[in-house]
């Protein structure tokens, strides 16, 4: 991406196809006409009346989500605005993504097959049918809590807001003959919270090896293998302004594994783990799931299992600045196999006010 760009994206799902639009910039022939506006909501104010005084008690505040409006236009004077080749929605397959165009070295040569086709207003009226097909969202709409994301580059910096495209209006203009057509669309996030595009990542682990695998005369080599395979302990540093919801993925063996943010909270499973198995807890605010892989590949919800002593997952966030992190555990058995122990990743986006 490049200043100035945004980019609408999401997965395929059930034989439906993703999206991956660029666009905002004229290059890309969907350019916005006025900087977008990003509205945020009212907040959800919790305050009440004081019976027999003036005034009120103030209550809990609930932040919600913002809105991104845009007022595009699709500009097909010059070249097509949907520039996947071959062309036809038969290519349009699961685990293909709409507005995925060609590398800007393939570029020149795509482009020039495309003008061999149609005419400005056929491709103005493409381009408008490729983009309304990217905001109806085909594979997320029959998926509660999935989202979309949407990513803007300024500054020589790319944040993203995870929600869904909403609203879609196209105007009637004399000049669609001549290929131009104006769009106003909306982009509703899930929360009022501006992530980083990149994910930062945290390991804990502490791998074993049985007393079998002692060898005479290797006692020193072991131990430094020992020394240098485990980390029960680390220290994170969380950037941004807002606090962050993470996803701590807990990898087996191990039996009722707990993590701990020293000052914050601490989560544990009241489960076993084997081999190839692992759990998910994320707190995100559109996923907020407990889940459970098996070695198969399996998934099922073990929410239950969280321990009374653990905070619901809406409260398992994370203020920006420096946290201890500790992993804690049982034994599964009296040895595990060689080179296995448990492993934790802790993931999380640094969030912020605003781009």
């Amino acid at each position: 991406m490049r200043d100035g760009d945004w980019y609408l994206g999401y997965g395929s799902y059930d034989g439906l196809p993703g999206a991956a639009l660029t666009f905002g910039r004229e290059r890309s022939g969907i350019y916005a006409l006025t900087e977008p506006e990003i509205a945020f909501s009212d907040p959800d104010v919790g305050d009440a009346p004081l019976p027999g005084e003036d005034g009120v008690r103030l209550g809990r505040d609930y932040q919600r989500s913002a809105t991104v409006s845009f007022e595009l236009g699709v500009d097909a004077v010059d070249y097509p605005v949907d520039r996947k080749w071959p062309r036809g929605d038969r290519w349009l397959t699961s685990g293909e993504y709409i507005g995925g165009w060609p590398e800007e070295n393939n570029e020149p040569v795509v482009l020039g097959m495309l003008r061999a086709e149609g005419t400005r207003e056929t491709w103005a009226q493409d381009g408008v049918n490729m983009l309304r097909q990217v905001w109806r969202a085909d594979s997320l709409r029959d998926r509660p809590g999935e989202p979309a994301w949407l990513s803007h580059r300024t500054g020589g910096r790319t944040r993203r807001l995870f929600g869904r495209p909403r609203k879609f209006a196209v105007a009637h203009s004399r000049f669609a003959s001549q290929g131009y057509i104006p769009v106003v669309a909306d982009f509703v996030a899930v929360d009022d919270r501006f992530y980083d595009e990149e994910r930062q990542i945290a390991g804990l682990w502490d791998y074993s090896v049985p007393r079998s695998a002692w060898r005479p005369g290797r006692a020193g080599e072991y131990a430094q293998w020992v020394a240098s395979h485990t980390r029960k302990k680390v220290q994170i540093a969380v950037g941004g302004r807002l606090a962050t919801h993470p996803v701590i993925v807990m990898h087996g063996p191990c039996r009722n594994p707990k993590v701990t943010v020293h000052g914050l909270w601490a989560v544990q499973l009241s489960l076993t783990l084997k081999v190839g198995e692992h759990v998910t807890i994320d707190a995100s605010p559109w996923y907020r799931n407990v889940t459970k892989t098996a070695a198969s590949g399996a998934r099922s919800a073990v929410g239950t299992a969280l321990t009374r002593a653990s905070p619901r997952l809406a409260a398992m966030a994370v203020p920006p600045g420096r946290w201890d992190m500790e992993l804690a555990y049982s034994r599964t058995g009296t040895t595990y196999p060689e080179g296995t122990g448990p492993r934790i990743e802790f993931k999380w986006r640094n969030a912020h006010t605003w781009w």
